[in-house]
């Protein structure tokens, strides 16, 4: 595929091409591409100023910073420039597809294309329609588009933070919680990681940027509700703080070294001091499970709303969404296959008692209790968990090598 990378500043299309040229390299150097087929990649893309050089692209994306105004003035730009069969579509990773795209004359080629970070790592794509408007067309574009470059697309419908961002909100936030409620980040994020999670939420999101998490936080709670209202003081200890805005800044909740790797021990001590003082209550010992339960159940609920909402066509494309965008617990294949697996009646009592003692967030959305006092199942064509045999480790052909 040929491409052309622009940017208003030179020195940012100098540095993004270089940095196309980097990737390749270290292909080539570590035996997984020839020196000839990573030359004549590198030779696809190109970069310059001029909105001219989209004239005969078939599909353009939008990566601009998450201001609304931009990417609109952005968009009346490309319009004028593309051809008329061009797909033009939005990275953004909150921002509304359909009043994005309100600004065009035909806003039936605007489809949002969404991309994670690290995007040469984390292989789903998630491909949003821009309400009723956006085309088959479009959207079977920004489909293939995402497998030619061996990514894995997810279809959905247009909501605030759209699928992944939407749950992962959800439970940053719940983490938030705990760590103001006196539970110390290093045990908050151990807890997760023995559930099964990748990385714990505080690793997490020095990962995405305290800036980016802050951005879209109010995204969500406008769109979506007070339950993604985030404690003002922490928000405005974040804007106040930009030295600290995670591992680009080689500093956020932990501390890292120049190549990105957290540093043993390494808790930011300068932004802890400032985050226990808006601790309100005595250092909560909690244990880990009902810490998971906590960060977990939120993410549950919260898919329950987007199956309600009809933002994905199955529940299939829900779980691999979470597991290919966040790293969900492999093991569980994602928040609804954790739910049937634990069992539907269980998760019901657990947050019931859950809701008791930390808040009405926890009590179980209807879907679940519905599906609870009927004994139903969100895969019911899959093996019922209650008759399979969990394998003992030492069982496993891998115990033995």
């Amino acid at each position: 595929l040929g491409v052309y990378m622009r940017d208003i500043r030179r020195e940012v299309v100098a540095k993004g091409l270089a940095l196309v040229k980097a990737t390749f390299d270290r292909r080539v150097a570590k035996g997984r591409m020839t020196r000839e087929k990573a030359d004549a990649r590198i030779a696809l893309v190109r970069g310059g100023t001029e909105v001219s050089g989209f004239s005969d692209c078939d599909l353009v994306i939008e990566a601009a910073v998450e201001l609304m105004p931009l990417k609109k003035k952005i968009f009346l730009e490309l319009e004028k420039t593309v051809r008329p069969d061009c797909v033009i579509a939005t990275n953004t990773s909150s921002l509304s597809i359909t009043e994005l795209a309100s600004v065009l004359a035909n806003p039936e080629r605007c489809v949002g294309i969404h991309f994670f970070n690290p995007v040469g790592k984390m292989p789903l794509v998630e491909v949003i329609k821009g309400g009723e408007k956006t085309s088959g067309d479009s959207i079977a574009t920004g489909y293939r588009f995402a497998l030619q470059l061996g990514k894995i697309p997810v279809i959905c419908n247009d909501c605030p933070g759209f699928v992944v961002n939407r749950i992962l909100g959800i439970y940053m936030g719940e983490a938030v919680k705990l760590a103001i409620e006196g539970c110390q980040l290093p045990y908050v994020d151990d807890a997760l990681l023995d559930f099964g999670m990748p990385m714990g939420p505080f690793r997490l999101m020095d990962e995405v940027g305290l800036d980016v998490a802050a951005h879209v936080a109010p995204v969500l709670e406008q769109g979506l509700g007070e339950r993604y209202a985030s404690d003002p003081r922490y928000l405005e200890l974040v804007k106040a703080n930009p030295q600290w805005l995670g591992k680009k800044t080689s500093a956020g909740f932990y501390v890292y070294d120049k190549a990105g790797k957290g540093i043993q021990g390494g808790l930011n001590p300068g932004f802890k001091r400032k985050l226990d003082r808006l601790v309100e209550t005595s250092s909560r010992r909690l244990s880990k499970s009902t810490i998971a339960d906590r960060c977990v159940f939120v993410m549950l609920n919260e898919a329950c709303m987007v199956l309600e909402e009809g933002m994905v066509d199955q529940p299939e494309d829900l779980d691999l969404a979470m597991v290919m965008g966040t790293g969900f617990a492999p093991f569980s294949a994602g928040p609804l296959s954790y739910a049937d697996f634990r069992g539907i009646s269980q998760c019901v009592a657990r947050m019931r008692e859950l809701a008791k003692k930390f808040g009405k967030r926890f009590e179980p959305h209807q879907m679940l209790v519905k599906m609870a006092n009927e004994g139903r199942r969100f895969f019911p064509d899959r093996p019922d968990p209650k008759q399979v045999r969990q394998i003992p480790a030492s069982e496993c052909p891998r115990s033995k090598l």
